[in-house]
């Protein structure tokens, strides 16, 4: 395409443009235009920019969760991916989105949703364990141990089932920390 057939096409879309704008109030553009910037700062999400509300958004995620429980991994991961790119600042979205992926057994995705679930929400207990799962999975002990205290830490008490098996998994990291230790050591006598 020459220069000059690309700056007709674009003065022919910038006429269709006005066109079709040209019965639309004023304030109803300045909103549409200040909704816009809001989502070029980074204000406002896809949701909020295509007018998704809070009960869509819940009934999409409630509808994925129902997906994941009955083991359709791919079909709950398809409403999930969406629901993430829609509220990226929701961390129940992403840690949701790391269980999927864990339990289809992709490691190294499952931690980047785990890892962006726990930047929006350093408290998100079933992150911390479902990651450290992971990590312990592939031999990375010490930030397993860090993902399961940091767990543990945050339900003293023991009352929540993920904080529970963090102490559980906790328990099986060190005993095979100490059994790989005792067994590098040299028998005594040699």
């Amino acid at each position: 395409m020459t220069r000059e057939e690309a700056e007709a096409e674009m003065n022919h879309f910038f006429e269709a443009l006005e066109e079709k704008i040209k019965d639309i109030p004023q304030e109803e553009i300045d909103r549409g235009v200040k909704k816009i910037q809001d989502f070029i700062d980074g204000k406002i999400g896809w949701a909020e920019l295509f007018n998704f509300t809070p009960e869509m958004l819940f009934q999409m995620a409630e509808y994925g969760f129902m997906q994941f429980k009955q083991g359709r991994y791919q079909d709950a991961e398809r409403i999930f991916k969406v629901l993430t790119v829609l509220d990226w600042n929701n961390s129940y979205y992403h840690s949701v989105m790391g269980s999927i992926l864990q339990r289809q057994k992709r490691y190294g995705e499952a931690i980047a949703e785990y890892t962006q679930a726990l930047e929006l929400d350093p408290k998100d207990v079933v992150s911390h364990t479902n990651r450290g799962e992971i990590f312990m999975l592939h031999g990375l002990t010490g930030e397993a141990e860090d993902d399961f205290a940091r767990a543990i830490s945050l339900d003293p008490a023991g009352l929540d089932k993920f904080s529970n098996r963090a102490r559980m998994l906790m328990k099986q990291l060190l005993l095979r920390k100490q059994k790989n230790k005792g067994g590098s050591e040299p028998a005594k006598g040699s």
